[in-house]
């Protein structure tokens, strides 16, 4: 790829054990590795389970940029501290818990030409029924109160431009569940441009997923809303100073 930009992968990792070792060869492999110049950022958040202990005996082979917490901070502020790391103009998340494919970065990365920011699109989501219904809502909701209508706009499977990170890392984020929807609604309110692809999805292998913790969801579901306020009040705040 002789004249691809360089690239900032950026993978969250918490109580992966048993999938991150393979996870983070599979990305390496077929992502950081053909891309001269690129960084592979691996933010660790507080992981009891043997993670830290993988990830410092695959740092140097792997070259990661290590940020390991010995507390655990959540998704968003790991997310946020990690994008502050990245350097390079064009950034890729993902998520660690081996569902993805790495090589769909590649299906995202020519859609980038005529957009800010890619997402990934779960079309065949190998999820449970209930969580499938409630990223359905989610979506849904998402589109009425805001006017962006996505089919996967949590998706943690996503390249953006530098430009865009950088103007995200000035805004508050209000969300501690769902934040990568917020940052899209923001990103787009802002003018930058969003597209969505179809990705491959995997079932999950070990334990259960890192998203919402369903015995949780009556407080986290009052606190998004609660979010989705705070988010209008940013909106229509740096609407008014960008004018």
């Amino acid at each position: 790829m002789m004249n691809q930009k360089p690239i900032s992968l950026i993978l969250l990792i918490h109580q992966e054990a048993d999938v991150i070792e393979r996870v983070i060869e599979d990305f390496y492999t077929k992502v950081t590795s053909k891309i001269p110049g690129s960084e592979f950022i691996v933010c660790e958040d507080g992981s009891t389970d043997g993670t830290k202990e993988i990830l410092t005996r695959m740092k140097k082979n792997f070259h990661l940029t290590l940020h390991i917490s010995s507390v655990k901070r959540g998704y968003t502020r790991a997310m946020k501290e990690a994008f502050q790391l990245a350097k390079n103009p064009i950034i890729f998340f993902s998520d660690s818990d081996g569902q993805h494919d790495p090589n769909d970065f590649w299906k995202l990365l020519p859609v980038l030409t005529g957009a800010d920011m890619v997402i990934g699109w779960k079309k065949n989501r190998k999820d449970s029924i209930l969580r499938l219904f409630l990223a359905r809502v989610f979506n849904i909701i998402i589109g009425v109160v805001f006017g962006v209508r996505m089919h996967d706009i949590d998706c943690g499977f996503r390249i953006l431009r530098k430009e865009v990170v950088d103007f995200l890392l000035l805004q508050p984020w209000r969300l501690t569940h769902c934040v990568a929807a917020e940052l899209t609604v923001k990103a787009r309110e802002r003018g930058f441009r969003i597209a969505e692809v179809p990705i491959t999805h995997f079932p999950r292998e070990f334990g259960e997923s890192r998203g919402l913790p369903t015995k949780k969801l009556p407080r986290i579901i009052f606190y998004i809303l609660l979010g989705f306020v705070q988010i209008k009040k940013d909106i229509r705040r740096f609407k008014r100073h960008s004018v």
